[in-house]
C-alpha cells in the first residue's frame, strides 16, 4: 500500500498502485500434498478446483513444497476455514513455493513492459483487466486458476456490499468517524480511473478479486491462499516487487522465517511482512476489515485519528491462555483523547441494540460480518478505556504526523505514509 501525505488521497484514489495482499477465511484452500490429490473429495467444488489448481501449478514450473498440505482448520468441522499445514517439519529458509511469472496474473508481459503501460494501467486497471480476461474465457480455455477465482465467494468486503449493508455500517462508524474510512473509493477507483463498468457483476467480482488477492499488480496462485496472522507469522518474501526485484525472472518466491514444526499452520503478515514498510503503522484491524473481510486474531493495532489515540492489543505474553489482554499505547494517551472514545464508546453501546432488530433487507453474511466488526471495535475501546494508562497532552501538539510519532515508522520517506485527519465543524483541528 503507498500512503500519502499533505492533501493527498489514500488507497486507490492516490495514483499509486494500492497494494493488497490476500484474503483470511472462506477462501482457506485445501490438501496440496503431491499424494493427496487421490484422496479429494468428489463432491466437494472447491477442493476439485484446487487440487486441478495445484496440479496444474506443478505440472507449468512451479514449486510447491511437499511437505505441506492445504486442510480444514478443524478437521472434524466441515464449515472450519481451510489452513495451510505442515506435514513434515521445515527448517528456517526453506522454500515453501515458487510460481513462475507465466502463471500469474499480470497487467504485462514482464516489468520492463510494465514501465511502458499508460498511467491508468498502472493502477490496478490493468491486473483487473486481466482477470476479466481470464474469467471471461470459455470453460476450455481458462486455466485452473481463473476457475478457482471465479468460484469464489462476491461482495464480502464492506465496500462491495449491499446498499442497505454500507448504509448500516456507516452508521456504526458514525460516518466514517470511527474506521475504517473511505469504504467506497474500493469502486470508485474502477469506475472513474479505469472506466469499469459498475452494471456487470463478473467485473465487479474481478474488482474485488483483485483489491483483496494482488500483490503489488500481480494475482499470484497458491501464494495469495496463505492466512494472516501478525503474532504466528512463520513465512516471508524473498524477494520485493516494491524494490525492483525481477520476479519475472525469479519467480514469487516465499520462504519459512523460521522453522515450523510438522502440524503447525503456516501464517503470513497482511500488513507487517518484510516488504510491507509503507503500511506498518498505519494499516491496522480496521483496515484488515476493510480490505480482506475478516476481523483479525491478536495482536491488533488501533488508530484513531479524531481522538489521537492509537494502540496494539494482544493476550498478555502473547498467550491466548492467560484470557487476559494488553493495551500498549503507541502514542501517549490524553484526557481529551480518553473522554472522545468514552463517548463514541456510549454510542456504540446503543447502536448495538439494532442487533436484534430485523434487517431483513440486509443479506446474513453482511449482518454477521458487521457484528462481529462492532464486536472487535468496541471491546477496543473498552480496553483502551480501562487500561489506567497516565494520559498526558502531548500528543495534542504533535501535528498532523502524531500517529509516527511512536518511533515506529518504517517507511522511508514519510510522504509514503497518510492518514485522513479527521474534520468537524469544516475545521481540519478537532
Amino acid at each position: 500500500v503507498h500512503w500519502c501525505s499533505g492533501s493527498e488521497r489514500i488507497m486507490m484514489n492516490n495514483k499509486q498502485l494500492f497494494r493488497i495482499m490476500h484474503l483470511l477465511g472462506s477462501l482457506h484452500l485445501p490438501t496440496i500434498a503431491a499424494a493427496a490429490a487421490s484422496e479429494t473429495v468428489a463432491n466437494d467444488t472447491q477442493d476439485v478446483l484446487i487440487t486441478d489448481m495445484i496440479n496444474w501449478l506443478r505440472a507449468n514450473g512451479s514449486f510447491i513444497n511437499d511437505k505441506l498440505q492445504i486442510r480444514r482448520i478443524d478437521p472434524d468441522d466441515p464449515t472450519s476455514p481451510r489452513g495451510i499445514f505442515a506435514l513434515e517439519s521445515l527448517e528456517e529458509g526453506e522454500t515453501v513455493c515458487n510460481i513462475p511469472w507465466e502463471l500469474m496474473i499480470t497487467p504485462s508481459e514482464n516489468r520492463d513492459s510494465y514501465l511502458e503501460l499508460p498511467e491508468s494501467e498502472r493502477l490496478d486497471c490493468g491486473t483487473i483487466n486481466a482477470v476479466i480476461k481470464e474469467i471471461s474465457k470459455s470453460e476450455s480455455d481458462m486455466t485452473p486458476y481463473g476457475k478457482y477465482l471465479l468460484s469464489q465467494p462476491r461482495a464480502y468486503t464492506v465496500g462491495f456490499w449491499s446498499e442497505e449493508g454500507q448504509k448500516l455500517f456507516w452508521e456504526m462508524t458514525a460516518d466514517e468517524k470511527l474506521p475504517p474510512i473511505w469504504i467506497e473509493d474500493l469502486l470508485e477507483e474502477w469506475e472513474e480511473e479505469c472506466d469499469g463498468d459498475d452494471e456487470n457483476d463478473d467485473h465487479l467480482h474481478a474488482v474485488m478479486l483483485v483489491k483483496t488477492r494482488a500483490d503489488y499488480q500481480y494475482l499470484v496462485p497458491f501464494y495469495d491462499m496463505m492466512n494472516h496472522n501478525n503474532g504466528k507469522t512463520n513465512v516471508a518474501h524473498k524477494y520485493d516487487p516494491y524494490k525492483g526485484d525481477p520476479i519475472d525472472k525469479t519467480g514469487y518466491e516465499m520462504v519459512t522465517s523460521k522453522p515450523i514444526l510438522a502440524g503447525e499452520e503456516l501464517f503470513l503478515s497482511y500488513n507487517q511482512c518484510v516488504i510491507c514498510d509503507q503500511y506498518y503503522d498505519l494499516f491496522g484491524t480496521p483496515e484488515m476489515f476493510l480490505h480482506f473481510g475478516f476481523v483479525e486474531s491478536y495482536p491488533q493495532r488501533w488508530l484513531f485519528d479524531f481522538a489521537r489515540v492509537k494502540f496494539d492489543l494482544d493476550w498478555k505474553d502473547g498467550d491466548e491462555g492467560t484470557g487476559e489482554v494488553v493495551v500498549s499505547f503507541l502514542v501517549p494517551p490524553s484526557k481529551k483523547g480518553m473522554d472522545l472514545l468514552k463517548k463514541e464508546l456510549d454510542r456504540l453501546d446503543k447502536f448495538g441494540q439494532k442487533r436484534e432488530q430485523s434487517n431483513a433487507e440486509i443479506p446474513e453474511n453482511e449482518l454477521k460480518s458487521l457484528w462481529e466488526y462492532y464486536d472487535a471495535m468496541h471491546d477496543a475501546l473498552r480496553y483502551a478505556l480501562a487500561s489506567n494508562a497516565t494520559l498526558v497532552d502531548d500528543v495534542w501538539s504533535m501535528g498532523e504526523g502524531w500517529w509516527v510519532k511512536d518511533g515506529t515508522l518504517k517507511a522511508e520517506q514519510t510522504g509514503e505514509h497518510c492518514v485522513r485527519q479527521w474534520e468537524e465543524n469544516g475545521n481540519d483541528e478537532l
